[in-house]
């Protein structure tokens, strides 16, 4: 069972029947994949609910456009929850969208009752694009995207007396983590719970601060047993590991993400995300923070150069990793060895999964 199951499951429930879990977080932050500019206001003043706001997305959209994974899977799932009792009457409003060559960033309340709401935060796919941004977070603090999320809670809930719920997926989740622990104290203590859905971490100053230590006991960090986002930078060794359908970078699509009733199924990471882990705390310890930025801005043109648009065409089309190594050479000599010894790593961890998908044949016979 997947999230849409979950939906077609307990989409008759209301959340007074059966309460808030860790699978809704997963729906709501889906929910902010979905262009809503236009159809949900700025402000909190004119509110519209999730049944009204998926009628005017569906006339004004239409189903067969032609969009990325997230916010295809996403919309679908929109299309679902807008006809169920336990979603098409919460409330949207607060709608955020920025968009530009050095940031994105988009944000969405959702009132689950007069005295709770969850605030959605956008991540990122498969694509380079969204990916180069959770890269900048290697060696970038704040990111113009972060600093967005910690103004958006403080304008928003400064004077507002709800429970407050932050999440998101991928960099929403990092955007989440960020948004709770700058948030100005009168927010912070309004603050319950945070989730990162297989969202980086953070640079080991944040992670280290006290502004961590403040929300640390209301985090929660889920990621599937194949993780390669929710892994990047640091982060703490309590998460939540949950089983996906799908191995590799395809894991980290939450509708791969197997429910079991009204939670996620949980499991042990997997030997490939435990050797990635390694890899990259290996690689932060290892190059200072300018190191990592030309290391960042090389690997990223290179993918440019050669046509690489998104992390599964690395592992479709077989004659890209040699475009890859070849579009390496042409790098600073520093920058080289680093972008060399980083695909070598990349390359290894997808190298022990067929490795593991071996082992686990044998098991079985």
């Amino acid at each position: 069972m997947n999230l849409n199951r979950y939906v077609d499951d307990y989409g008759c429930y209301t959340f007074q029947d059966v309460s808030f879990n860790e699978v809704d977080n997963a729906v709501m932050s889906a929910i902010s994949y979905v262009n809503l500019d236009g159809i949900v206001s700025k402000n909190r003043f004119h509110k519209i609910t999730i049944g009204e706001a998926g009628k005017i997305y569906f006339e004004k959209h239409s189903k067969k456009e032609k969009q990325v994974l997230a916010v295809r899977e996403a919309v679908k799932l929109f299309n679902i929850i807008k006809d169920t009792e336990r979603y098409k009457n919460l409330y949207l409003y607060n709608y955020a969208y920025e968009s530009g060559d050095a940031e994105q960033f988009s944000a969405i309340t959702i009132e689950i009752s007069n005295k709770l709401v969850y605030v959605s935060f956008e991540g990122t796919d498969h694509l380079v694009s969204g990916w180069k941004e959770n890269f900048m977070l290697s060696y970038q603090f704040p990111v113009l995207s972060q600093r967005r999320a910690i103004d958006y809670v403080n304008k928003h809930f400064l004077f507002r007396g709800n429970d407050i719920i932050l999440g998101g997926h991928s960099k929403g989740g990092n955007l989440a983590m960020v948004a709770g622990m700058y948030a100005n104290f009168w927010v912070r203590d309004k603050i319950i719970k945070i989730y990162n859905n297989d969202g980086p971490g953070l640079l080991l100053e944040q992670i280290s601060s006290k502004y961590y230590k403040n929300v640390e006991n209301k985090m929660i960090h889920i990621i599937p047993n194949y993780s390669m986002v929710g892994l990047l930078l640091r982060h703490e060794d309590n998460y939540v590991v949950v089983r996906s359908a799908r191995k590799s970078i395809y894991a980290h699509d939450m509708f791969t993400w197997v429910v079991r009733g009204k939670e996620f199924e949980k499991c042990e990471l997997s030997s490939f995300s435990k050797a990635l882990d390694d890899k990259l705390i290996h690689w932060l310890n290892k190059y200072d923070r300018k190191t990592r930025e030309e290391f960042v801005v090389s690997l990223f043109d290179v993918f440019d150069k050669v046509g690489v648009y998104s992390l599964v065409d690395i592992m479709e089309k077989k004659t890209l990793i040699i475009r890859i190594v070849l579009g390496i050479n042409n790098a600073n000599p520093v920058t080289k060895n680093i972008l060399k010894d980083f695909i070598f790593a990349l390359f290894q961890c997808f190298k022990d999964v067929k490795r593991e998908e071996l082992i686990s044949f044998f098991e079985r016979k």
